[in-house]
């Protein structure tokens, strides 16, 4: 009986801070893009030719690999305004010098403000960048930034 003592021991522990770790995490507070500092406000245009002339210095100056990525506020002409798979309001802002845009998914409660917007229309949007426009070799152009939890 004693050969197994240390063993379920060591499995008991390791259980305790594996299910310690995960609880960490479930409850851990999300971070409030609403009363975040915003790091940056530009127009979509310099936003996407940032990326387009240097994606790694861009990447490394917007992008963080812990989920805490830069928040930014854009201005721009709407180009498109559609809904995702997951019935979110998604708006789009195209460069004016590049092929490349930039998606917004908004929050939730933004719906409203934003059945007020028209195509067209210049407006500012604030998000969390989620990733930047990148050449795609198999469409052969740049696919969209794409900003989450995004509002006015």
């Amino acid at each position: 009986m004693n050969k197994f003592r240390y063993p379920s021991l060591a499995a008991g522990c390791f259980t305790l801070l594996t299910v310690g770790f995960g609880l960490n995490l479930w409850f851990e507070p999300h971070r409030d893009v609403k009363t975040a500092e915003v790091f940056d406000e530009f127009e979509v245009t310099d936003f996407v030719t940032e990326f387009i002339k240097n994606p790694d210095a861009a990447n490394e100056k917007y992008l963080a690999e812990d989920g805490d990525s830069k928040i930014v506020t854009m201005s721009g002409k709407i180009t498109a305004i559609d809904t995702n798979l997951n019935q979110q309001l998604v708006i789009e802002m195209k460069s004016d010098q590049h092929d490349a845009g930039v998606r917004f998914t908004l929050l939730e409660e933004e719906n409203e403000k934003a059945a007020a917007l028209k195509i067209g229309e210049k407006t500012s949007i604030t998000g969390v960048v989620s990733a930047g426009p990148v050449y795609d070799e198999d469409f052969g152009r740049y696919l969209d930034a794409i900003l989450e939890q995004a509002y006015f």
